[in-house]
């Protein structure tokens, strides 16, 4: 006859450890707290303005409560962040600032981005530089994808002192000056060192022109800066560029001239196509049906003056002959008295 026998966990000795284990468990519980749990040290560098009462994570000491959430709660830990750093939380909900873009671009939680428990001088920003929307920050990645001397970029290779505070453009100077020192000297003296002014990381520089007088609308928004500044070796070329439309375009005018150099006056920036021109003071569909009239035929000499002589056949003589009264240099404004263009508007 065969006798089972029963695991050993169930055995008196096994049940006497597992109690004794529960003792001890309970014990360091009560005696460490959390501690006991915790997966390392919180940072305790300290901040100049106190967030949740504290002026760093450590200063939380044992109340895990504090940052972390039960399994069971509606709350999750984001939350619970976000009631601490007021700042951040007005990014989030005024879809503003860094955060503010990340958040309305997907839900991450904090700690994506800002771990903890790596010890009192533990970094509390850790990025990804394979999956970060750098984008977002106004500066992209597309020009910085891969170094001269070979291998990818990394963030430390641009924020190796962490990503605290303002970005320091020096690293962008001694970086491609490295490449080519006699270029960037150059450069420097023609633009200064302000390299965020004019680049985004991009391929190509990049500049916010509606801070600028001329405005980049309808099709000038499209043109290449080299279109209008191909010859600008300085921020003094640059600051010289004509704003006038005949500079750029006289040489497509079809009018030649005759119309004067205020493009503006009929086309906009929208193309050359659909012109109009508001001829309020005078009707253009003044003539007759033997001899209907043409821009030249009031404005022989460009847009800025007319005349009646060429088409009514008048002489010096008979004008001031049927206006007694009025000078020479006044019978030459014929539109003043006769805005319709006929007789007996007087």
């Amino acid at each position: 006859m065969t006798t089972r026998r029963r695991p050993s966990f169930f055995s008196p000795l096994g049940i006497a450890a597992a109690a004794a284990l529960v003792v001890v468990v309970v014990a360091l519980t009560v005696t460490l707290g959390p501690v006991l749990f915790s997966p390392g040290s919180l940072n305790a560098q300290a901040r100049t303005t106190t967030l949740g009462g504290v002026a760093s994570h450590a200063r939380l000491g044992n109340h895990c409560e504090a940052c972390h959430t039960a399994p069971w709660s509606s709350q999750t830990m984001a939350d619970k962040c976000l009631g601490c750093h007021s700042d951040v939380a007005g990014q989030v909900s005024g879809k503003t600032g860094l955060h503010g873009q990340l958040a309305a671009m997907r839900s991450a939680p904090c700690g994506d981005c800002h771990p903890d428990h790596h010890g009192p001088n533990g970094a509390l920003t850790s990025l990804d530089e394979s999956t970060f929307p750098h984008d977002v920050t106004g500066f992209t990645l597309s020009g910085h994808r891969e170094k001269d001397k070979g291998g990818r970029f990394t963030c430390a290779d641009c924020h190796p002192k962490g990503y605290a505070g303002a970005f320091d453009q020096a690293i962008c100077t001694s970086c491609h000056a490295a490449i080519d020192a006699a270029f960037m000297k150059q450069h420097e003296a023609a633009y200064g060192a302000d390299c965020l002014a004019c680049h985004d990381g991009g391929d190509e520089a990049k500049v916010d022109h509606s801070k600028f007088p001329f405005k980049l609308t309808g099709k000038h928004a499209s043109v290449p800066c080299g279109g209008c500044h191909g010859s600008a070796k300085s921020m003094r070329d640059f600051q010289k560029t004509p704003q006038d439309c005949s500079s750029c375009h006289a040489k497509d005018d079809e009018h030649k001239g005759s119309f004067g150099r205020q493009c503006g006056d009929c086309h906009t920036t929208a193309g050359w196509g659909d012109a109009t021109f508001e001829h309020s003071v005078f009707p253009v569909d003044h003539g007759t049906d033997q001899q209907k009239s043409t821009c030249q035929t009031c404005h022989p000499n460009g847009t800025s003056t007319y005349t009646c002589f060429g088409c009514h056949a008048h002489t010096t003589s008979n004008v001031i002959g049927e206006h007694e009264g009025r000078s020479l240099a006044q019978l030459k404004d014929c539109i003043e008295c006769h805005a319709g263009g006929k007789s007996g508007d007087d």
